[in-house]
């Protein structure tokens, strides 16, 4: 069991994709208008601070209870991932947000209340945006966990990410015919 607070930018990371993502599987998520009709920038911000605080005090809430005391979630204020703001959001930075997506849920459901939490809500609704946008991506056993199916690629994203580690490169087609050779970068 691990319970353990989740760094700034990957909340930030899970936010913009929050965002930005739609499960509708013939859109590109970053053609999806981020202020939506009707929405001011004001209330766009308010909403992205609303879902990154929930996500941080329920990860936060599970770390107090995985180790008996009271640990406060610090104010959440959003800072954008600029890399997912732009024309295109590739296949390996979904992996990345999917194995932090995957990683927040991990270390955040250790307390009574995550069951019914609006940060679980919107972590099932961004997995189901990631699904979407992964449907014909190849899936295949996990190298890490035996007997679990997950998308290939996905064990080279970490877990926390930050914006030091940033992103990997887009694979070059000659890597993706031949995943095995492009091991841990």
């Amino acid at each position: 069991m691990r319970a353990l607070p989740v760094p700034r930018d990957t909340v930030d990371l899970l936010v913009t994709a929050a965002l930005i993502s739609s499960t509708d599987i013939t859109q590109s998520p970053a053609r999806l208008p981020i202020i939506t009709p009707g929405q001011s920038p004001e209330a766009v911000l308010a909403g992205a601070d609303r879902i990154g605080q929930q996500l941080w005090g329920e990860n936060y809430a599970s770390v107090s209870f995985a180790n008996g005391c009271s640990v406060i979630a610090p104010r959440y204020e959003w800072r954008p991932v600029a890399e997912l703001m732009g024309d295109r959001v590739d296949v390996e930075q979904i992996l990345q947000i999917e194995r932090s997506r995957l990683y927040m849920e991990e270390v955040s459901c250790h307390h009574n209340e995550w069951d019914d939490s609006p940060a679980r809500n919107h972590l099932r609704r961004l997995g189901q945006s990631i699904e979407a946008r992964l449907h014909f991506h190849p899936r295949d056993v996990s190298a890490e966990i035996p007997g679990v199916v997950e998308y290939v690629g996905l064990s080279r994203a970490v877990d926390e990410w930050t914006r030091e580690v940033g992103f990997r490169t887009s694979l070059a087609v000659e890597a993706a015919r031949n995943p095995q050779d492009v091991g841990d970068r």
